[in-house]
């Protein structure tokens, strides 16, 4: 059986290990010397199938040669990294199973059942079940939600696979989050907090059925299939210490492509935006990177959406954050703390041409929302 069949529905694949460990040396070097990168022309290769507007069938082709883990290739062949891979397009899944598993009433919560038609009169059902060990994952984080912090690593690892790594380092992910570039070494209470996300990820079970999919849209529906239902762990992976020039490295490497990029990439729903836009002048603190990594999904999807409302509400960015437990002036510190970091971040995105300009919208002297203009 292929490893990386679409439909198998196993949550426990067997997967081999690699004939050699040259690619989880190569991962642990990149934490310590730069060798050489990708050009843009071939990155932008591997992402422009989800951002041009094409024919059906050139929309199947491009998402199979955009595919590291193309089932029609020798996989083995893939696994032979040897040169650094910077990512210079950060890659956004904007599917409606991305976006329900951020909202907070899907893990552990049934079977939902997401609307996913090409308008408002066009009813397709994909159905949805999200599944967490709650006292497995409790011995190693406090929230089992998939949190705007998860996405940013999720969206780092993306960006990190589709240029052609397998096995990826903490640090790797950090720089790739954070718009760095080697020789930046990330703070150590940053990477731990990304191997909590990681470890949290691991635990975490989908199944996507997305059969009605198969059977209305017309990029799918030429495919010969009656049942279509993508199942596994959020992140199919081992990890490796190794000691490289002295320095131990942790290197994660990934067995199968990750189940939400294997779904966006079917329904062609992938963005890339520059991954300099992440080098915000912000204090990059968890709270900070989760803080921009709603902005960043919420700001595409507007730019990909002209029929939403231009906007984004500072209530739905206070949500993010659990603040049951503070004081009120501890928790109006946050917000306030919060509010300078987005107008840093806007004026860096603005300064950057990311967007024209945003203006901030007062009610009774609060703050209100965001209006974003392109």
């Amino acid at each position: 059986m292929n490893k990386y069949n679409l439909f198998d529905n196993s949550t426990e694949q067997k997967n081999e290990l690699f004939d050699d460990i040259d690619d989880i040396f190569s991962a642990a070097n990149k934490d310590l010397e730069q060798t050489c990168t990708f050009t843009d022309d071939k990155e932008q290769k591997l992402l422009n199938s989800s951002n041009r507007k094409k024919t059906n069938k050139k929309i199947k082709k491009d998402i199979s040669s955009s595919d590291v883990f193309d089932e029609n290739e020798n996989e083995y062949e893939q696994l032979k990294i040897s040169t650094t891979t910077s990512v210079k397009k950060r890659v956004l899944t904007r599917d409606k199973v991305s976006y329900a598993l951020l909202s907070k009433d899907v893990i552990n919560k049934g079977e939902k059942l997401l609307s996913v038609g090409k308008n408002t009169s066009e009813t397709v059902l994909t159905k949805l079940v999200v599944s967490l060990d709650l006292e497995e994952v409790g011995k190693i984080s406090n929230n089992i939600e998939f949190t705007y912090f998860d996405k940013s690593v999720f969206d780092a690892v993306c960006s990190l696979l589709m240029i052609g790594n397998k096995a990826i380092s903490l640090a790797m992910i950090a720089r790739t989050m954070l718009g760095k570039k080697f020789p930046y070494h990330p703070n150590p209470e940053l990477l731990n907090e990304i191997d909590e996300s990681i470890n949290k990820l691991e635990r975490i079970k989908i199944s996507i059925d997305m059969s009605e999919e198969f059977a209305r849209f017309s990029q799918l529906k030429n495919e010969d299939v009656s049942k279509a239902v993508l199942s596994s762990r959020f992140f199919e992976c081992r990890r490796f210490d190794t000691i490289v020039k002295g320095s131990q490295v942790n290197v994660i490497v990934f067995t199968q492509e990750p189940i939400l990029l294997k779904y966006a990439k079917r329904r062609a729903q992938l963005s890339s935006v520059d991954n300099f836009l992440l080098d915000t002048p912000t204090k990059k603190t968890k709270n900070l990177i989760t803080v921009q990594s709603y902005l960043l999904q919420r700001i595409n999807m507007l730019k990909l959406n002209k029929n939403l409302p231009q906007c984004i509400m500072f209530d739905a960015i206070y949500e993010l954050f659990d603040v049951t437990n503070l004081s009120i002036d501890t928790k109006k510190s946050l917000y306030s703390r919060i509010r300078k970091s987005i107008i840093s971040i806007l004026d860096y995105w603005k300064k950057e041409n990311f967007l024209k300009e945003y203006e901030i919208e007062k009610q009774k002297g609060s703050y209100y929302k965001i209006n974003i203009i392109f």
